[in-house]
């Protein structure tokens, strides 16, 4: 009869350990490497473990004690492999060296299960020996190059890892090097030298250190999935528990009970269990969509930045050479230079044209820059808001004129008082009319302005090309033009949007609407009068 001394007790608990982080690891992914391998060495982990206890419970047992050290050769193996491997998804091991470390590890399993490694027991003492032969040095050379080697695998990954990566590789190394410290120091050189076995009882306790730096490892870092592990074991606990029941139980209605309650439990687990897996994956997934939105928000931000500048470098050394081109125009039509020719003279206004084009080109680029940046300047002031309308109607009747479309102003019955920048009010008023006579082949352009409770309101209505329904949300959006009129009609696209800009900065709004394509547009601004 078994007794549950603390030996035994550790042992149980190390090999429930062992053989649940085998199942649940290896059903998380079980085409990946590094789970099969950390799969495959938690089972050799639980047969040296089993062998190790037998080897000397109730007494020294020769047979066991071989396979103690013939599982100890393959499980540091399989260590070597795992932290080569490590958190891939192959080995990653060249075929050569995959072959030497599989032909020695199978030589030396099979020294360990000969008379070469133990020869026999000693029963000439109190306490009954083994008989230590020379195919010990080999195992134990095999064995110390192997765990060296992972150690030496491990270090160098964390030297080089970054991120998770390092920190899971930290845990691991560090719980790898405890436990062969303390198997190389307490079991293997005391065997070797002193033929002496007495803390070979405590192995167990040593692969639990492993364990427990690759579990932190686990729960912290997510080497593999804590949750669904966590979840799958007490499920499997539970079905045990449920099952053993069943067992044990000594009426038929306490078998017929526990039978129901089982097949319930069972269900409910299978359930939870793919809930808590398909939560996991989503959490997985939206951690990767974050970290990628992350990314590509820091790529836009420095784009951004990058744009902004180049703005302004260009904008500064394009402007300067465009003043001296339109002084020299200046000079040549005034006849500075000498008499000029009414052909030349036409031409120097076509290129002053152009430059003034530019010129205005180059300050909607930094009045863009400005506006991205916050530091617009603006020079607040009372301002009469029907007679600035007024002044920038009577400015582009000339070009309403041109194009022989109505223009009309329908005025304010009493004086409309708001605090404002004049000069970038006025350009907003301006942006929009001009972009209304644009816009408007025949028909109208009409400008009103009205009080409308504490608000003062400006609105500019056309009977031109109209928006439709999927760009009028956009008309105010940075570089945004119809692709119906880009080719008939010059434009840069940023007109709109620093005038938004400058409507919000006087605590206003500007609104653009529009009952389709070919219908008219209208905009309207509305500013907070002054008290």
């Amino acid at each position: 009869m078994l007794i549950l001394t603390p030996k035994l007790l550790i042992l149980v608990i190390a090999t429930l350990v062992n053989l649940v982080l085998l199942a649940v690891i290896y059903r998380q992914n079980p085409r990946s490497a590094t789970h099969r391998l950390f799969a495959a060495l938690n089972l050799i982990v639980t047969f040296w473990l089993i062998a190790s206890y037998l080897s000397t419970t109730p007494q020294t047992d020769l047979l066991w004690a071989r396979f103690t050290i013939f599982f100890a050769t393959l499980m540091t193996a399989l260590l070597f492999l795992f932290s080569h491997t490590l958190p891939k998804e192959t080995v990653g091991l060249g075929k050569g060296k995959m072959g030497v470390v599989v032909i020695s590890t199978l030589l030396v399993m099979g020294i360990t299960l000969s008379p070469y490694a133990f020869s026999g027991i000693d029963t000439s003492s109190a306490t009954p020996q083994l008989i230590v032969g020379f195919g010990m040095g080999i195992f134990g050379a095999l064995a110390t190059f192997f765990s060296a080697l992972s150690m030496y695998v491990l270090w160098k990954k964390f030297k080089n890892a970054e991120g998770v990566e390092k920190e899971q590789v930290r845990y691991v190394f560090w719980g790898a090097t405890v436990m062969l410290g303390l198997l190389i120091l307490t079991v293997l050189i005391p065997v070797l030298v002193w033929q002496m076995d007495f803390f070979a009882g405590l192995i167990p306790l040593y692969s639990l250190i492993f364990l427990g730096m690759t579990a932190y490892a686990i729960v912290r870092y997510h080497l593999f999935n804590l949750k669904v592990i966590a979840t799958e074991a007490v499920t499997a606990v539970l079905w045990i528990v449920l099952l053993s029941r069943i067992v044990v139980a000594e009426t038929l209605n306490e078998r017929i009970t526990d039978g129901f309650i089982f097949v319930l439990a069972f269900l409910f687990g299978i359930i939870l269990v793919k809930s808590v897996r398909q939560e996991v994956q989503q959490r997985e997934e939206l951690e990767r969509l974050t970290k990628e939105l992350e990314e590509a928000n820091t790529k836009l931000s420095e784009l951004n930045r990058f744009k902004t500048q180049l703005l302004s470098l260009a904008s500064h050394q394009i402007k300067s050479p465009l003043a001296a081109i339109k002084g020299f125009i200046s000079l040549l039509l005034e006849g500075l230079y000498g008499p000029v020719s009414k052909e030349v003279k036409d031409t120097l206004e076509k290129v002053k044209k152009s430059a003034d084009a530019l010129v205005c080109l180059i300050n909607t680029l930094l009045d863009l820059r400005k506006a991205e940046e916050g530091k617009m300047d603006y020079q607040f002031a009372i301002v009469d808001f029907g007679a600035m309308v007024k002044n920038v109607y009577e400015g582009l009747m000339p070009l309403a004129t041109q194009k022989k479309i109505e223009f009309t102003l329908a005025p304010s019955s009493s004086p409309i008082f708001v605090e404002a920048d004049i000069q970038k009010l006025a350009q907003v008023i301006q942006n929009i009319t001009d972009n209304a006579i644009k816009y408007t082949p025949f028909g109208f352009v009409k400008l009103t302005v009205r009080g409308e409770n504490n608000m003062a309101v400006c609105e500019v209505s056309d009977s031109g090309l109209g928006m439709s329904p999927e760009f009028t949300p956009h008309v105010f959006d940075e570089f945004m033009r119809d692709e119906r009129i880009k080719a008939q009609i010059k434009g840069t696209g940023l007109g709109l949007y620093i005038a938004k800009k400058i409507v919000e900065a006087h605590h206003g709004v500007l609104e653009a609407h529009s009952e389709g394509e070919g219908r008219g547009s209208l905009f309207v601004v509305r500013l907070p009068k002054t008290k």
